[in-house]
């Protein structure tokens, strides 16, 4: 807070801490939601194709559509990191020391990424992009390292 003004500092304060708490509710709604995608999925894994069938023998959905779905899904997926990449790269002008549990979390999910798209569809492609990307990220995440700071030493009396 740099204003003068104590009012001002005080109404900020309550305003971040007011998003804050708005955007831990969304966090926690957004893991429910996703534990529950989760759970679901990989309870329906070990059943074979029946469930999988199931939904390609609807009269709603085929399995062109899932398949279409999910591609789409990936497509978002990569768009929202980019775009947080480069937002997080413009707070790392000043905040770089604080964004490395960010950063880190963005090597997970590449190398996870990777992982996975190598494990199921053994494209090179993108597995060459995840790990270059990772890369980067880890040369970020070194980089932005807290600067030593130097305590002063008690006085010895």
């Amino acid at each position: 807070m740099n204003s003068l003004d104590p009012k001002t500092d005080s109404a900020s304060k309550a305003q971040s801490d007011k998003a804050s708490i708005i955007l831990r509710v969304a966090s926690v709604l957004a893991f429910i939601q996703y534990a529950a995608h989760g759970s679901l999925f990989l309870s329906s894994i070990g059943r074979g194709p029946s469930p999988i069938a199931a939904i390609a023998a609807s009269q709603h959905h085929s399995y062109w559509d899932l398949y279409v779905g999910y591609g789409l899904l990936a497509i978002l997926s990569g768009v929202i990191e980019a775009v947080l990449l480069w937002q997080v790269a413009s707070l790392a002008k000043n905040e770089a020391g604080r964004l490395r549990p960010i950063v880190m979390l963005f090597i997970f999910a590449n190398l996870a990424h990777a992982c996975l798209v190598w494990t199921y569809f053994s494209l090179i492609p993108p597995v060459t992009f995840d790990l270059l990307i990772a890369s980067l990220l880890a040369v970020a995440f070194v980089t932005a390292r807290p600067k030593y700071v130097e305590l002063p030493c008690p006085e010895h009396a």
